[in-house]
């Protein structure tokens, strides 16, 4: 039983390093978030600043989806002691994401990650989410719809608003459209817009 007992503290050590050496990395360097997903939900120009700008805490909550919303989520990584954790959760609650279907399994449920990204701006917190299907070719579907960007300053939160047409009205997902011109235009209609990739903040 010994060396079990020390493997799964030596485990857990290990985890609990990994967690703690995020702070300073950036989204180049943590390689296991799609950031071809990140990059179809904000404008080009914001996407190359989070390239570069250092990240100050991770946070991974794992759902399923039933339907159009998130359930059963709990955290699944955890940073800077826990105090984002409760806002991952909510952000996770209020989540939609529709469109994930096919002709032999309407009813499909999959896992979906969400993440929230901490990063330190001036004199605040910034806080970007955003959630991908965690499966194969998860990272691969064509996403429409923008992440979500909070601000925390003197102890309170505000959100900053995406385009009009796109900010509240979650995700919409769909495989293999590259050549299917008539289901992406009808996904964009779902979304409210044309272009939907095209986010500008």
């Amino acid at each position: 039983m010994k060396p079990i007992v020390v493997f799964l503290f030596g485990l857990i050590a290990a985890t609990g390093n990994a967690a703690a050496s995020t702070q300073g990395k950036t989204l180049g360097d943590l390689n296991v978030i799609p950031k071809q997903v990140l990059q179809r939900s904000v404008s080009p120009k914001f996407y190359k600043s989070l390239l570069i700008s250092p990240v100050e805490g991770w946070i991974v909550v794992r759902a399923q989806l039933s339907g159009t919303r998130l359930s059963g989520a709990r955290v699944i990584r955890s940073e800077l002691k826990g105090i984002y954790d409760p806002l991952a959760l909510q952000l996770a609650k209020e989540a939609q994401i529709a469109g994930n279907y096919t002709i032999d399994n309407p009813h499909l449920t999959s896992s979906v990650l969400l993440h929230l990204i901490v990063y330190q701006i001036a004199d605040a917190t910034m806080v970007l989410s955003f959630a991908h299907f965690d499966g194969p070719g998860g990272d691969q579907m064509q996403y429409y719809g923008c992440s979500r960007l909070l601000i925390l300053k003197d102890n309170k939160w505000s959100e900053i608003h995406g385009p009009e047409s796109l900010d509240g009205k979650g995700w919409a997902v769909r495989q293999g459209l590259k050549n299917n011109y008539w289901a992406i235009k009808k996904l964009e209609k779902i979304m409210g817009t044309e272009g939907a990739e095209a986010v500008n903040r």
